[in-house]
């Protein structure tokens, strides 16, 4: 059975142990750690996840834009990212994600020379990382988060550029939804580089709020013996598409809808128990 967990930027929590402790009591496995790295102690952090026996799936710098536009070329991001590869060992975690660094492509001058800096920094990152041992992700982001790697064929198409196998894809069905002309399909291509799942209906919530069929990403998954994470990504309806509880009540409401989530995922077997 997969491990389930949550990205935890949705829920609102900056504080490690009460992140954990909230994982805990929702019932799930794990977490992709998605806030501000450099406002965290990265012991800390695993100190919570071991307290409450709460797995880390990857770091996700949910914040990584160049804080000077001015200055983001290529040595500059791979700066960046290295730093946060280190805090993924100190944090004793397995996986960083990649899919923030187009925005240090910033200054290029055209898609070419884009693609060009995106590969070069991958390369270098890379080869940081099985260095020091920690994987490399990269998320399949929608056209309106990001301006590169909006499919599973291009994120495919960078692992092959960078030429290594420490490269695994995350795929999201929000963001396929969006950009795949058949998610299943994408899933399939997928199969040999996907790290996690990530959960999210067409409009951002949860399992059955939206168009996502669900019953197909399920199945496929279960043909090809996926065996990575799934993550719950899901935002109320008031706070799309990237906003976080603000009062007890929507907090509660979260919860319950990622519960939900996770109880459909988990007794989704196949079409005709659906």
């Amino acid at each position: 059975m997969n491990k389930i967990g949550v990205c935890s930027w949705i829920l609102g929590i900056e504080d490690p142990h009460e992140m954990m402790e909230k994982v805990k009591l929702l019932g799930l496995d794990g977490i992709q750690f998605s806030g501000d790295w450099r406002n965290y102690d990265a012991k800390e952090i695993s100190a919570a996840a071991d307290h409450f026996q709460i797995e880390i799936f990857a770091i996700d710098p949910y914040n990584c834009a160049p804080p000077i536009l001015e200055n983001a070329n290529k040595s500059s991001a791979i700066e960046f990212y290295q730093k946060i590869i280190n805090f993924a060992v100190e944090a004793n975690v397995a996986a960083v994600n990649l899919q923030g660094l187009p925005q240090w492509t910033i200054n290029c001058s055209n898609r070419e020379e884009c693609w060009e800096m995106l590969v070069d920094c991958c390369k270098t990152l890379d080869a940081y990382a099985q260095l020091k041992k920690v994987k490399l992700v990269y998320e399949c982001v929608n056209r309106y988060e990001s301006s590169m790697i909006h499919t599973v064929t291009q994120g495919l198409n960078l692992i092959n550029a960078v030429g290594h196998t420490n490269f695994s894809l995350i795929l999201d069905s929000f963001h396929m939804h969006i950009e795949e002309t058949d998610p299943i399909e994408a899933i399939r291509d997928a199969a040999d580089f996907m790290y996690s799942y990530q959960i999210s209906d067409s409009n951002r919530s949860g399992i059955g709020r939206g168009q996502v069929d669900f019953v197909k990403h399920h199945a496929i998954l279960d043909e090809l013996d996926f065996e990575g994470p799934i993550m719950i990504e899901v935002v109320l309806p008031e706070l799309v598409p990237n906003d976080t509880p603000k009062d007890a009540a929507q907090r509660e409401r979260l919860d319950e809808e990622i519960r939900r989530s996770v109880r459909v995922w988990r007794n989704l077997k196949d079409s005709e128990n659906y």
